[in-house]
C-alpha cells in the first residue's frame, strides 16, 4: 500500500467496528464528557431546534453515510443512515466506489441544511464531491442536488472532505482536498451552492508530499479565516500520527499563515492537537460556533476511534486555544471597557436605564453602569449589554456617520448592536460596528467625554482594553 492508499482504506476498515459504550472524558474539564454511541469517524456537527446531529464516514462493507443525534450534546445515539442505497448516478463518474461514503460536513444557510459528502475509490484521486440538502434534518427528506465537483486520475487534487463557510456577507466558499497538490477553494453560487469562479490553492506541502494534508475546515471570527487541516497518518489506531494545525486570513481566498507568519502554501501551520496521551492521531476537524469536534483513537481501549468535543477559545492575539485562560474574552462574562488614550471607561451616564442614555468616559469607580455583559453572536460579532441597565450598547438611531453617537437601548438585535473585535496586542481591541463600518472613539480623556463611532485611524483613543470582572 503505497503512502497515499492508507489514507482511505485505513479509514474504511477502521469503521468495522461499532462501539457502543459509556466513558466519561477526565483529561481536562473543557472537554465533554461523551456517553453512548461514539463511534464517529471524520464528524461533523450542527444543532437544530435542540436536537444535536453528527455525520460521519460509513461502516465498511455497510451504504451510506452514518449519522448519530442527541438531545444534549453529550450522549448520543445512533441514527438512520444516509444513503442507504447508493445513488445510481455516482457510478457514472466513479464505478468502482467504496459502499460507504466519507467525510460528510453540514452546514444551514438560506433555510436550508446543506450536506456536502465525498465518493472515491481506493487510494487514488479519481472522487467527487455531491450535495444533499433539507429544510429539516429531523424529517429525514434529504433532497438530491448532484455532483457539486469531481477530480480524476488526470487532475492533481482529489475531490473529497468537502467543507461549506459562509462569508459575513453571505458568500459561500467550498474548501476540500486530500493529498496531492493540497487543498483548494473555489466560490458557490448562492442558489445551487455549486462552483462558480476560479479554483484557489490555499494550502499544501510541497516539500513533504508522503505526508497527508487533508480534512480543510474554515471558521470567520473577528475579522480572520482560520483554516483547520489534518496532517499526516491517519486510521491506523495507536499507530495513527494524525495532527491538527491551523493558520489565518484576512481574505477568505487567502493567503493562510501561521503563527510563525509561514504561509500554508509553503508548508506552514500552527499545530493545536497532536496525540497526547489516551488520544492518539487526532483529526478531521470541525469548527462549530465555540466548540470544535474530531475523531481520535483510544489509547485506553485497544485504539478504538471515537468522538471527541472541547470548547474552543481564542486568545489575546485571536488565535485558538483549548487553554481557556490565554482566552481574550469568554462570552457570557463581564467586562469593563478601558480606553488607552484617556484610562477611563466606558460607562452609562448617572446610572441610567433610559433608552438613548449616553455612553461616557469616566474614572473606574466599580459602578454595574460600568461593566458590560459581552456575548459572542457566533456570526464575528458581539453584543455589549450594560450589567446595571439591561441595555444593549448601539450606534444611536442607526448613523453611519462620524461622530455617530453611542448610547444604550433594549436589545433589538439589530446590526447597530453588533461589534467586532479585532485584537491589537497587548490586551487591546478595535471595536467596530457592524452597521456603520467605524470604530468605537473615545474622544476626550476628561471626565464625561464622550463615546463615539468614527473612521478607524489607529489613533490610542480608538483602542480598548477588555477588563474581566470577577
Amino acid at each position: 500500500m503505497n503512502n497515499k492508499n492508507w489514507k482511505v482504506k485505513g479509514k474504511i476498515l477502521l469503521l468495522t467496528i461499532l462501539m457502543l459504550f459509556t466513558l466519561s472524558q477526565t483529561v481536562s474539564a473543557d472537554f465533554w464528557d461523551l456517553s453512548g454511541d461514539l463511534m464517529l469517524h471524520d464528524p461533523s456537527i450542527i444543532k437544530e431546534n435542540n436536537t444535536w446531529w453528527a455525520f460521519g464516514t460509513g461502516e465498511v462493507d455497510k451504504n451510506g453515510l452514518r449519522v448519530l443525534s442527541s438531545s444534549n450534546g453529550t450522549n448520543w445515539s445512533a441514527a438512520p443512515t444516509i444513503f442507504p442505497q447508493p445513488l445510481s448516478w455516482w457510478r457514472q463518474y466513479v464505478p468502482d466506489h467504496t459502499s460507504a461514503q466519507w467525510a460528510p460536513d453540514i452546514q444551514y444557510y438560506n433555510g436550508r441544511y446543506w450536506l456536502y459528502y465525498s465518493v472515491s475509490t481506493f487510494g487514488g484521486n479519481n472522487s467527487f464531491i455531491g450535495l444533499i440538502s433539507t429544510e429539516s434534518i429531523s424529517s429525514g427528506n434529504w433532497r438530491d442536488d448532484g455532483l457539486v465537483i469531481r477530480s480524476t486520475y488526470s487532475d492533481n487534487y482529489n475531490a473529497i472532505d468537502g467543507d461549506l463557510v459562509i462569508t459575513p456577507n453571505g458568500d459561500p466558499y467550498l474548501s476540500f482536498g486530500s493529498f496531492w497538490s493540497g487543498i483548494k477553494l473555489t466560490r458557490l453560487d448562492k442558489n445551487t451552492m455549486k462552483p462558480t469562479g476560479q479554483l484557489y490553492s490555499i494550502a499544501a506541502r510541497p516539500n513533504d508530499p508522503e505526508h497527508a494534508i487533508e480534512a480543510p475546515n474554515i471558521t470567520y471570527k473577528n475579522g480572520y479565516y482560520y483554516l483547520f487541516v489534518s496532517y499526516d497518518k491517519c486510521c491506523k489506531g495507536t499507530d495513527s500520527t494524525y495532527k491538527i494545525a491551523y493558520g489565518r486570513s484576512a481574505n477568505v481566498t487567502g493567503p493562510y499563515v501561521d503563527k510563525n507568519g509561514i504561509n500554508m502554501l509553503n508548508g506552514g501551520g500552527t499545530i493545536i492537537e497532536s496525540s497526547n496521551g489516551r488520544w492518539i492521531g487526532p483529526g478531521h476537524q470541525d469548527v462549530y460556533n465555540n466548540i470544535i469536534v474530531r475523531h481520535a483513537y483510544d489509547g485506553q481501549n485497544n485504539g478504538m476511534p471515537r468522538l471527541l468535543i472541547n470548547d474552543l477559545y481564542w486568545d489575546t492575539q485571536g488565535w485558538p486555544t483549548y487553554d481557556k485562560n490565554a482566552a481574550g474574552i469568554l462570552t457570557g462574562s463581564k467586562y469593563k471597557l478601558v480606553n488607552r488614550a484617556s484610562g477611563k471607561v466606558a460607562e452609562v451616564t448617572g446610572k441610567s436605564t433610559a433608552d438613548g442614555a449616553d455612553v461616557v468616559q469616566w474614572t473606574d469607580n466599580g459602578g454595574t453602569n460600568q461593566q458590560w455583559t459581552i456575548t459572542d453572536l457566533n456570526n464575528g460579532n458581539y453584543k455589549f449589554v450594560n450589567a446595571n441597565s439591561g441595555k444593549a450598547l448601539e450606534v444611536f438611531e442607526w448613523s453611519a456617520n462620524n461622530g455617530g453617537d453611542i448610547v444604550q437601548y433594549s436589545d433589538l438585535g439589530g446590526n447597530n448592536q453588533q461589534f467586532s473585535l479585532v485584537p491589537l496586542g497587548n490586551g487591546y481591541y478595535r471595536i467596530t460596528n457592524r452597521h456603520s463600518g467605524k470604530s468605537l472613539d473615545g474622544y476626550g480623556t476628561s471626565n464625561g467625554s464622550d463615546v463615539l463611532q468614527y473612521d478607524y485611524h489607529g489613533g490610542t483613543n480608538q483602542q480598548w482594553q477588555l477588563v474581566k470582572v470577577n
